[in-house]
């Protein structure tokens, strides 16, 4: 991440280091001007005409210029916080506002002797304070360039700065302009009319001389980034700019008075031009990356899809038939090792959904539904559910949770998270430990869940590493089975229901893990459902009837044949091609269709839009069973007409339940139907 962060740092202007091309462009323009410059100074006293129209088109530009530079460089600063970006967006906005000033203040421009009570030395003051200040900024900048120290803190503190800034620019021009006219007279005279007196000399060869030391010293303060180069080129301008238009010619309206502020216009704009190329190619590149980005999501998204259909089908196989094995007489020994298949089989089914959970979060196709929810009823859900495991190691569960407090959550997904807290204190707990859920109300609205264990606790040193996908901190060598994912989904969930989860530990005495969630404004009455189809009836259903599977997988099929059996009233055909599964639908007219999306010569979705366009086979039920579990597809199939969609593996008992329910939705055989 560091390093990432760095990268992006290096996009910047600012940041980026000037290379052989742009030093080569560089040079070029500074020859250029150099020579246009040589060629004007022997003319820069030649008198030309007085073109008013001139002094406020010029200064507009170069305030437009200037502004949009100080915005840009602002921009950039409010990203990498240095200190030197603000100084010269300050500079930049200075020598906006002092050529606002100096405008209003040209006389005869606006009025006789300018507007603001100007007199005949303030435009003239008000230029040398700006083309003095400006260079004072650059070299501020070059100074602080290379200071690695940051302005530290949330985007507001930037904000702060830059606030600050503006506000210490607007107070210097203010002061500035005030003395440049209401002071004139603690100035010396600089101006005779339209011509220079002999002090003008002394007063613009300071101002002169600060452009060639903000020159030498961006110069001489390497490594040179693109926008220090680009500043001496600016400052290049800026000299000759003060030599044609303050000190090689004669007074205003000459030819050096009109050539000098073309200069200062071109330097205002050279790094304006960089700046906005600049935004261009960022522009371009957050454009790719953002067509880079989408693309991987949708590889992500093939991906997932693809490998949790390779890894849920032969899951499916093994997790279905030892669920059937556990249905039959076996011996003690039999029935340990069945149980051993359905426990290494659950095992990687978890390992799967949470892999998949994780990689939804991630990419933000998880769907999470927020409504009140109260506390007390799901805690003591997870609880319920958690009572077994700990049954088994003595292991006491206190339910410290009271009142009627809701909070706004997913249920499946709030469940999901404090199963995986309550699980984990169980298992790493000690024998005879205990396990305490309390319910507080903490800061801003929000509700504490806190499930507080006995167990060895955790170093401080290990805490860190706590959520990092895969780690188990050593517990895979103690023999607790886990898979070093539970704790990274379950911070991810909660932070997609706008919640925090906390941790806190001490070696010996135990842990602590804290949910907090916002609390529940106005909160309605919840009814807990179930999104699942119900369980089995303990009796076995009289259920009659076709049932018809499109299946290519001979172990699926095999499967389901074996869990058909206990229904004696059904009667299964089966196709393990789509065209031969909807000549089957045609001519029997089953009672329930089951199909799976992935068959040899038709696309599941081809065959469920074709049974849905025929008027034959329109209302048969068809039930998706896939192991493609990403919730676009389910959704998708489930618009396109499936009434029911259920993941690979199977679970037996919730197979059955639904065929019972689907079969017993119709009072009469789909076959008497016309």
């Amino acid at each position: 991440m560091a390093g990432g962060a760095a990268e992006g740092r290096r996009v910047f202007v600012s940041t980026l280091p000037a290379g052989p091309g742009e030093r080569r462009l560089a040079l070029a323009v500074v020859f250029a001007s150099l020579a246009i410059f040589l060629s004007v100074v022997p003319f820069a006293k030649l008198p030309l005409g007085q073109v008013w129209a001139f002094i406020p088109t010029y200064q507009s530009a170069l305030v437009v210029n200037d502004l949009i530079t100080a915005v840009l460089l602002f921009g950039q600063f409010g990203f990498l916080r240095s200190r030197a970006l603000l100084v010269l967006a300050g500079g930049y906005l200075f020598t906006a506002f002092m050529a606002v000033s100096h405008m209003l203040t040209f006389p005869g421009l606006f009025g006789p002797t300018g507007l603001l009570g100007a007199g005949p030395q303030s435009t003239a003051w008000l230029f040398m304070f700006w083309h003095g200040g400006f260079p004072l900024c650059v070299i501020a900048y070059a100074l602080l360039k290379n200071d690695k120290r940051e302005i530290d803190g949330p985007a507001g503190r930037a904000g702060v700065a830059i606030s600050s800034s503006i506000a210490a620019i607007v107070a210097l021009v203010g002061g500035l302009t005030l003395l440049a006219t209401a002071g004139q007279r603690a100035l010396p005279a600089i101006m005779r009319g339209n011509q220079y007196t002999a002090v003008m000399l002394s007063v613009v060869s300071t101002t002169w001389v600060l452009s060639l030391l903000a020159l030498v010293i961006l110069w001489r303060r390497r490594p040179h980034a693109v926008l220090d180069l680009w500043l001496m080129v600016v400052m290049c301008a800026w000299v000759f700019d003060i030599a044609l238009a303050a000190v090689l010619n004669a007074g205003r309206f000459d030819l050096g008075f009109y050539a000098g502020r073309i200069y200062g216009l071109l330097a205002a704009s050279f790094v304006l031009m960089v700046l906005l190329l600049e935004n261009g190619k960022l522009y371009a590149r957050l454009v790719q990356s953002t067509a880079e980005a989408e693309a991987a999501n949708r590889a992500k998204s093939d991906f997932l899809s693809r490998m949790s259909h390779e890894l849920r089908t032969p899951l499916n196989g093994i997790i279905g038939f030892s669920q059937l094995l556990e249905l039959d007489s076996l011996t003690p020994e039999q029935r340990e090792s069945v149980e051993h298949i359905q426990k290494g089989g659950r095992h990687l089914l978890t390992l799967i959904n949470e892999v998949l959970d994780i990689a939804r979060i991630e990419a933000g196709a998880i769907s999470i539904s927020l409504e009140p929810l109260p506390v007390t009823d799901v805690v003591r859900s997870a609880l319920d559910l958690v009572r077994p495991q700990a049954r088994g190691r003595r292991i006491t569960l206190v339910d410290a949770v009271a009142g009627d407090d809701h909070v706004m959550a997913d249920r499946q997904r709030l469940q999901q998270v404090l199963l995986n807290l309550l699980s984990n204190a169980v298992k790493y707990n000690r024998d005879d430990g205990r396990v305490e859920v309390s319910c507080t109300k903490a800061g801003s609205g929000s509700i504490r869940l806190a499930i507080r264990d006995t167990g060895c606790g955790i170093a401080p040193g290990l805490l860190e590493r706590l959520y990092t996908p895969f780690e188990r901190l050593g517990a895979d060598r103690s023999g607790v089975e886990g898979t070093g994912l539970g704790l990274a989904l379950s911070r991810r969930l909660v932070e997609a229901m706008h919640g925090t989860l906390h941790v806190e530990s001490t070696v010996g005495e135990g842990t602590t893990f804290a949910v907090e969630l916002p609390l529940a404004v106005g909160r309605s009455a919840v009814v807990a459902g179930t999104n699942g189809v119900p369980p089995p009836p303990a009796a076995t259903p009289k259920t009659f009837g076709t049932l018809l599977y499109i299946e290519d997988n001979p172990a699926n099929l095999r499967l389901v044949e074996r869990i058909v059996s206990y229904r004696p009233g059904l009667t299964l055909l089966t196709a393990v091609q789509g065209r031969r599964g909807l000549e089957l639908a045609r001519d029997h007219q089953p009672r329930v269709i089951v199909l799976d999306l992935h068959l040899p010569d038709l696309e599941g979705t081809e065959v469920l839009a074709r049974l849905r366009g025929d008027p034959s086979t329109r209302d048969i039920p068809v039930v998706i069973v896939s192991a493609d579990a990403t919730p676009g597809q389910v959704t998708r199939l489930l618009a396109q007409g499936a009434d029911a969609y259920l993941t690979k593996p199977l679970d037996v008992s919730q197979f059955l339940a639904l065929l019972d329910r689907l079969f017993n939705r119709t009072a009469t055989p789909s076959a008497t139907t016309t």
